[in-house]
Protein backbone atom coordinates (compact mmCIF):
# COMPACT_ATOMS: atom_id res chain seq x y z
CA UNK A 1 0.00 0.00 0.00
CA UNK A 2 2.94 2.40 0.91
CA UNK A 3 4.22 1.53 -2.14
CA UNK A 4 1.42 2.34 -4.75
CA UNK A 5 0.87 5.63 -2.58
CA UNK A 6 4.85 6.94 -3.28
CA UNK A 7 3.83 6.28 -6.78
CA UNK A 8 0.82 7.99 -6.71
CA UNK A 9 2.69 10.55 -5.42
CA UNK A 10 5.29 10.65 -7.65
CA UNK A 11 3.08 10.55 -10.57
CA UNK A 12 1.47 14.05 -9.42
CA UNK A 13 4.66 15.19 -8.59
CA UNK A 14 5.99 14.41 -12.51
CA UNK A 15 3.20 15.97 -13.94
CA UNK A 16 3.56 19.70 -11.64
CA UNK A 17 4.73 22.38 -13.47
CA UNK A 18 8.13 23.73 -12.69
CA UNK A 19 8.26 26.15 -9.57
CA UNK A 20 9.10 29.81 -10.36
CA UNK A 21 13.18 30.30 -9.96
CA UNK A 22 13.03 31.72 -7.57
CA UNK A 23 12.30 29.73 -5.17
CA UNK A 24 15.15 27.62 -6.11
CA UNK A 25 18.35 28.59 -5.42
CA UNK A 26 22.36 27.45 -6.59
CA UNK A 27 24.27 26.80 -3.40
CA UNK A 28 21.40 26.00 -1.61
CA UNK A 29 19.06 23.64 -3.75
CA UNK A 30 21.38 22.68 -6.23
CA UNK A 31 25.02 23.33 -7.08
CA UNK A 32 26.63 24.66 -10.59
CA UNK A 33 29.54 21.89 -11.87
CA UNK A 34 32.57 23.91 -11.44
CA UNK A 35 33.42 22.35 -15.64
CA UNK A 36 30.25 21.26 -17.33
CA UNK A 37 30.54 17.97 -18.21
CA UNK A 38 30.04 16.52 -21.53
CA UNK A 39 26.34 14.81 -21.96
CA UNK A 40 26.11 11.80 -24.78
CA UNK A 41 23.39 13.61 -27.01
CA UNK A 42 23.95 17.33 -27.02
CA UNK A 43 20.11 17.87 -28.94
CA UNK A 44 18.53 16.43 -25.77
CA UNK A 45 18.27 17.90 -21.64
CA UNK A 46 20.20 14.87 -20.41
CA UNK A 47 19.21 14.00 -16.98
CA UNK A 48 21.62 11.67 -15.11
CA UNK A 49 21.01 9.34 -11.91
CA UNK A 50 24.27 8.51 -9.98
CA UNK A 51 23.01 5.63 -8.01
CA UNK A 52 23.96 2.25 -6.06
CA UNK A 53 22.03 -0.96 -5.47
CA UNK A 54 23.66 -0.83 -1.67
CA UNK A 55 21.77 2.89 -1.29
CA UNK A 56 18.54 2.28 0.14
CA UNK A 57 17.74 6.29 -0.77
CA UNK A 58 17.82 5.03 -4.20
CA UNK A 59 15.98 2.30 -3.56
CA UNK A 60 13.60 4.39 -2.07
CA UNK A 61 13.65 7.00 -4.83
CA UNK A 62 12.81 4.54 -7.91
CA UNK A 63 9.08 4.36 -7.92
CA UNK A 64 9.36 8.25 -7.90
CA UNK A 65 11.78 8.17 -10.02
CA UNK A 66 10.45 5.84 -12.67
CA UNK A 67 7.17 7.39 -12.53
CA UNK A 68 8.87 10.67 -12.77
CA UNK A 69 10.87 9.40 -16.30
CA UNK A 70 7.64 8.29 -17.67
CA UNK A 71 5.63 11.69 -17.80
CA UNK A 72 9.19 13.80 -19.42
CA UNK A 73 8.81 14.80 -22.96
CA UNK A 74 10.94 13.58 -26.06
CA UNK A 75 13.95 16.20 -25.02
CA UNK A 76 15.14 14.82 -22.39
CA UNK A 77 17.67 12.02 -22.47
CA UNK A 78 17.23 9.82 -18.90
CA UNK A 79 19.96 7.08 -18.27
CA UNK A 80 22.00 6.20 -14.87
CA UNK A 81 25.43 5.74 -13.60
CA UNK A 82 26.34 3.32 -11.12
CA UNK A 83 28.69 4.74 -8.24
CA UNK A 84 31.99 2.44 -8.97
CA UNK A 85 34.56 2.95 -6.12
CA UNK A 86 36.23 0.03 -4.98
CA UNK A 87 33.65 -0.69 -2.52
CA UNK A 88 31.25 -0.74 -5.03
CA UNK A 89 32.93 -1.82 -8.09
CA UNK A 90 31.26 -5.76 -8.43
CA UNK A 91 27.16 -4.11 -7.98
CA UNK A 92 28.36 -1.45 -10.83
CA UNK A 93 29.62 -4.31 -13.00
CA UNK A 94 25.80 -6.34 -12.27
CA UNK A 95 24.22 -3.23 -13.52
CA UNK A 96 26.13 -3.04 -16.44
CA UNK A 97 26.04 -6.97 -17.43
CA UNK A 98 22.32 -6.92 -17.00
CA UNK A 99 22.21 -4.21 -19.66
CA UNK A 100 24.50 -5.78 -21.86
CA UNK A 101 22.38 -9.15 -21.48
CA UNK A 102 18.98 -6.91 -22.01
CA UNK A 103 17.73 -8.09 -18.82
CA UNK A 104 17.85 -5.07 -16.64
CA UNK A 105 14.09 -4.87 -16.70
CA UNK A 106 14.24 -8.06 -14.81
CA UNK A 107 16.57 -7.72 -12.17
CA UNK A 108 17.08 -3.83 -11.51
CA UNK A 109 14.53 -4.12 -8.69
CA UNK A 110 15.35 -7.62 -7.29
CA UNK A 111 18.82 -6.63 -6.41
CA UNK A 112 17.46 -3.41 -4.39
CA UNK A 113 15.49 -6.22 -2.59
CA UNK A 114 17.57 -8.38 -2.12
CA UNK A 115 20.41 -6.27 -0.48
CA UNK A 116 17.27 -3.74 1.44
CA UNK A 117 14.75 -6.58 2.21
CA UNK A 118 16.16 -9.62 2.10
CA UNK A 119 19.89 -8.70 3.56
CA UNK A 120 22.10 -10.56 0.87
CA UNK A 121 25.39 -9.62 -0.02
CA UNK A 122 25.22 -8.40 -3.40
CA UNK A 123 28.65 -7.81 -4.15
CA UNK A 124 29.68 -12.31 -4.52
CA UNK A 125 29.35 -13.03 -8.04
CA UNK A 126 28.03 -16.31 -7.42
CA UNK A 127 24.76 -14.47 -6.18
CA UNK A 128 24.47 -12.06 -8.75
CA UNK A 129 25.19 -14.93 -11.29
CA UNK A 130 22.14 -17.08 -9.71
CA UNK A 131 19.61 -14.26 -9.61
CA UNK A 132 20.49 -13.38 -13.31
CA UNK A 133 20.01 -16.92 -14.15
CA UNK A 134 16.93 -17.92 -12.36
CA UNK A 135 14.94 -14.34 -13.21
CA UNK A 136 16.70 -13.07 -15.96
CA UNK A 137 17.10 -16.02 -17.86
CA UNK A 138 20.47 -16.56 -18.70
CA UNK A 139 23.10 -18.73 -19.48
CA UNK A 140 25.61 -19.08 -16.76
CA UNK A 141 28.36 -19.47 -18.72
CA UNK A 142 27.18 -16.37 -20.83
CA UNK A 143 27.21 -14.78 -17.55
CA UNK A 144 30.56 -15.58 -16.35
CA UNK A 145 31.92 -14.20 -20.17
CA UNK A 146 30.12 -11.13 -20.09
CA UNK A 147 30.28 -10.12 -16.31
CA UNK A 148 34.11 -10.73 -16.76
CA UNK A 149 34.68 -8.89 -20.09
CA UNK A 150 36.87 -6.42 -21.25
CA UNK A 151 33.78 -4.22 -21.99
CA UNK A 152 32.15 -4.53 -18.94
CA UNK A 153 35.40 -3.16 -16.77
CA UNK A 154 36.02 -0.57 -19.69
CA UNK A 155 32.48 0.47 -18.40
CA UNK A 156 33.14 0.20 -14.92
CA UNK A 157 35.80 2.44 -14.98
CA UNK A 158 34.60 5.04 -17.56
CA UNK A 159 31.63 5.19 -14.70
CA UNK A 160 34.25 5.80 -12.02
CA UNK A 161 35.79 8.47 -14.44
CA UNK A 162 32.63 10.28 -14.80
CA UNK A 163 31.09 10.45 -11.17
CA UNK A 164 34.34 12.06 -10.21
CA UNK A 165 34.15 14.35 -13.34
CA UNK A 166 30.40 15.38 -11.32
CA UNK A 167 32.63 15.68 -8.02
CA UNK A 168 29.51 13.21 -6.47
CA UNK A 169 29.78 12.86 -2.95
CA UNK A 170 27.28 10.23 -1.99
CA UNK A 171 23.66 8.87 -3.86
CA UNK A 172 21.41 9.31 -4.97
CA UNK A 173 22.75 12.18 -6.65
CA UNK A 174 20.75 14.22 -10.30
CA UNK A 175 23.03 15.70 -12.75
CA UNK A 176 21.34 17.97 -14.94
CA UNK A 177 22.63 18.82 -18.98
CA UNK A 178 26.04 18.26 -17.36
CA UNK A 179 25.80 21.70 -15.48
CA UNK A 180 23.94 20.89 -12.33
CA UNK A 181 24.09 18.25 -9.54
CA UNK A 182 20.94 17.60 -7.07
CA UNK A 183 21.03 15.44 -4.39
CA UNK A 184 19.23 14.81 -1.11
CA UNK A 185 20.96 17.35 1.12
CA UNK A 186 20.53 20.19 -1.30
CA UNK A 187 16.86 19.21 -2.08
CA UNK A 188 15.88 18.05 1.26
CA UNK A 189 14.44 14.99 -0.12
CA UNK A 190 13.16 12.58 -2.61
CA UNK A 191 10.89 14.25 -3.87
CA UNK A 192 12.37 17.66 -3.35
CA UNK A 193 15.23 16.50 -5.69
CA UNK A 194 13.04 15.88 -8.23
CA UNK A 195 10.83 19.23 -8.15
CA UNK A 196 14.41 20.74 -8.15
CA UNK A 197 15.23 18.46 -11.50
CA UNK A 198 12.41 19.81 -13.14
CA UNK A 199 13.04 23.35 -12.27
CA UNK A 200 16.47 22.86 -13.78
CA UNK A 201 15.13 21.16 -17.05
CA UNK A 202 12.76 24.11 -17.57
CA UNK A 203 15.70 26.64 -17.08
CA UNK A 204 18.19 24.56 -19.22
CA UNK A 205 15.09 24.35 -22.06
CA UNK A 206 15.04 28.73 -21.51
CA UNK A 207 18.58 29.29 -22.11
CA UNK A 208 18.40 26.89 -25.22
CA UNK A 209 15.81 28.97 -26.96
CA UNK A 210 17.20 32.37 -25.72
CA UNK A 211 21.01 31.16 -27.17
CA UNK A 212 19.04 30.08 -30.30
CA UNK A 213 17.34 33.14 -30.74
CA UNK A 214 21.01 35.22 -30.08
CA UNK A 215 23.06 32.73 -32.17
CA UNK A 216 25.38 32.57 -29.22
CA UNK A 217 28.36 30.18 -27.95
CA UNK A 218 28.14 27.79 -24.69
CA UNK A 219 30.87 26.80 -23.09
CA UNK A 220 32.58 23.29 -24.22
CA UNK A 221 32.53 20.77 -21.47
CA UNK A 222 34.55 18.37 -20.32
CA UNK A 223 34.59 15.33 -22.16
CA UNK A 224 32.04 11.89 -20.04
CA UNK A 225 34.59 9.55 -19.94
CA UNK A 226 38.20 10.60 -20.53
Amino acid sequence: MKLVVRTLAAIALAMTVAVPAQEFQERRDYFKLPVPVETRDPGKIEVVEVFSYGCIHCYQLEPILNAWVLAQGDDVDFHRVPMATRNLRTLAQAFYTAQQMDILAQVHMPMFENIHDYGLDMTRPQLIRRMFVTQGGVDEEEFTRTFDSFAINTRVRQADAQTRLYRVQGTPTIIVDGHYLVDTVSAGSAEGMLLVVNHLIAKVRAERESQAGEGGVTEQPAPATP
